[in-house]
């Protein structure tokens, strides 16, 4: 079929889409798929500022528990447990301050939290303080604390 021929005059050809529509269609399907595929770290985020806080209002009680220690004094209280701050990531604390030096500060973390599980600091004899922690991942622990050995 030759271009001038009649025939060929009466093909009606479909609208072309401009280019910007198909760039935006095709920006819009990649947007999503970075969303879809985004949207478990950004829940795993979440749990991760999580801990790496509820650690560190934990930490702000190693300076009491040691300035007991250097007192002698080793009655239990708010500053011991970090209360206010600490109550806002647990549920439970436990509080164990004996005179042999063995200081023990366990933090059930609080149901509704993004993550659930426990945290414990340690203080050995010498002053030594160690973080342990039982939670579903430990990947997302700050690096200062560790694992609970099973």
């Amino acid at each position: 079929m030759h271009a001038a021929s009649p025939e060929r005059r009466n093909i009606v050809r479909p609208p072309r889409a401009r280019p910007w529509a198909a760039i935006a269609i095709a920006a819009a399907i990649a947007t999503l798929y970075a969303v879809i595929l985004a949207t478990p770290t950004l829940g795993r985020s979440s749990e991760r500022e999580h801990l790496h806080a509820a650690v560190a209002r934990l930490g702000e009680v190693i300076q009491a528990v040691e300035a007991s220690y250097a007192e002698g004094d080793l009655h239990i209280s708010d500053q011991h447990l970090g209360l206010p701050a600490s109550a806002a990531f647990c549920a439970r604390l436990h509080m164990q301050l004996p005179d042999t030096g063995h200081a023990r500060l366990r933090c059930e973390l609080r149901g509704d939290a993004p993550v659930r599980g426990t945290l414990v600091l340690q203080r050995t004899p010498q002053g030594t303080w160690r973080c342990v922690a039982e939670v579903p991942d430990p990947q997302l622990l700050p690096a200062a604390c560790h694992p609970q050995a099973r």
